[in-house]
């Protein structure tokens, strides 16, 4: 095989991989309506996938997300667009130092409303992450967090 068809072959797979991950794009939240979803800069409306939230979960969401920075990774096929939500989050060790720097860490804001009892995981939808989902659901039930302090299980 010639280097030019070695270079195509490698520019064809590389084309071919790159379109099946998933595209992350960040953008600012302008607005969380009542059930959840979140309007972006660019007017576009995403929902968060595999979750579902009452009123007091909206509540939660729209304290972590309004006016924020978030890195979207849209799922392919969904209607309503759905989207994976990551937060950098800044974060402090207790006991704090003298002069210490917070630190930083990408926090899945569909991870942690459900951790938090802020959300449900939606069993009826089909998603990459429901496993971890339905795991930390159940930590949350024992736990209980949220919405798993009231409900009779």
């Amino acid at each position: 095989m010639t280097k030019f068809r070695k270079r195509v072959v490698v520019l064809a797979l590389l084309v071919f991989f790159s379109s099946a991950l998933p595209v992350l794009f960040a953008e600012v939240v302008t607005e969380v309506g009542a059930d959840g979803a979140l309007t972006l800069a660019d007017g576009k409306k995403v929902v968060l996938a595999g979750i579902q939230m009452d009123a007091e979960g909206v509540s939660v969401l729209r304290v972590l997300v309004h006016k924020q920075d978030l890195k979207l990774q849209l799922l392919a096929n969904s209607s309503p667009e759905s989207a994976y939500a990551y937060l950098q989050a800044k974060y402090v060790r207790f006991p704090v130092k003298i002069n210490e720097v917070p630190g930083e860490q990408e926090v899945l804001i569909n991870e942690f409303l459900v951790k938090v009892g802020a959300a449900k995981v939606d069993e009826a939808q089909d998603f990459s992450r429901k496993a971890k989902l339905l795991k930390v659901q159940e930590e949350a039930k024992k736990k209980g967090e949220g919405v798993w302090s009231y409900q009779v299980l």
